[in-house]
């Protein structure tokens, strides 16, 4: 009896290591498959993320080709709201893994260095991004202004013939006044854009070729804005003399420069005389003569 008994325990040991043995075999297989695919599904994010990269840079190129176009600063904002809203979903999607399996990547060095190196390369693609956010805004900002800028000869030509039309009766002062509101308004618009225009070019160097045109539409629209405000009746009379009298300052200008003129090529043709005459003196005499 004590012998079988004895032979029992002794399978049942046997039985019980190969159990765990087993078992434990099991354990170190989960755990080795576990971060084989948490490593691969690291890298596919790597991927994803340095794909869309690659795609940001070649749809956002800002060269000295580019369209100044309202159209094509359309189609630059539609590419632009797309791989920003791809860039925010696959970012979701990661950190959405990252928390689901933080324990277990905590738990492994190997996958601790992976996980750093795919955030390094999700900030890279995010700066990139930003970056051209901000390009593309400024482009936009540009054409907007350029359009604008561009677009109101007729308006202002229209107001300042309204204006002056009120000012010549002094029962239509209060149409004056709203004219004057009106042009206001746009001359503050007109200048907001101008002024965003100017930050675009630091962004966007390329356009400051495009900045000459826009000063002196900018300037001859101030010129025009300034005439509008200094509206205001005058008696027919009284505006004959400052008619007059802006004559008169021209031509005491013009006066004052014609003589500033004739004074230079006086100083000129005497410098020239004066060099003809030392030419001579050192040609015909020499050292035999001497000079003043």
């Amino acid at each position: 009896m004590q012998i079988i008994i004895r032979h029992i325990l002794i399978w049942g040991c046997l039985l019980f290591s190969l159990t765990s043995a087993a078992q434990g075999h099991e354990t170190a297989y989960t755990v080795d498959s576990l971060q084989t695919d948490l490593e691969a599904r690291m890298e596919q994010y790597a991927d994803d993320f340095t794909q869309l990269g690659i795609v940001t840079n070649l749809q956002m190129q800002f060269t000295e080709g580019i369209s100044l176009t309202p159209s094509y600063a359309m189609v630059l904002r539609e590419k632009m709201s797309m791989l920003e809203n791809n860039f925010k979903s696959m970012n979701l999607r990661w950190n959405t893994f990252i928390q689901a399996m933080q324990i277990d990547i905590a738990d492994n060095e190997d996958l601790m260095d992976q996980m750093a190196k795919v955030q390094q390369v999700q900030q890279e693609v995010d700066d990139s991004i930003t970056s051209k956010k901000q390009k593309c805004q400024a482009l936009i900002d540009f054409v907007d202004a350029r359009q604008l800028l561009l677009s109101q000869d007729s308006t202002y030509k229209r107001l300042y013939k309204a204006a002056l039309h009120y000012s010549l009766v002094p029962k239509l002062a209060t149409k004056l006044e709203k004219v004057k509101a009106t042009e206001q308004n746009l001359a503050e618009k007109i200048q907001a854009s101008y002024a965003k225009a100017q930050a675009a070019t630091e962004l966007l160097p390329m356009l400051n070729k495009q900045m000459p045109s826009l000063e002196e539409k900018y300037a001859n629209l101030q010129v025009v804005s300034k005439k509008i405000q200094e509206m205001e009746y005058k008696p027919f009379i009284q505006r004959i003399k400052d008619y007059i009298i802006g004559l008169a300052c021209i031509a005491i200008l013009i006066m004052a420069f014609n003589m500033t003129m004739a004074k230079i090529q006086a100083v000129r043709k005497a410098r020239k005389s004066m060099m003809q005459y030392q030419n001579m003196m050192k040609n015909n005499g020499g050292g035999d003569y001497p000079t003043i």
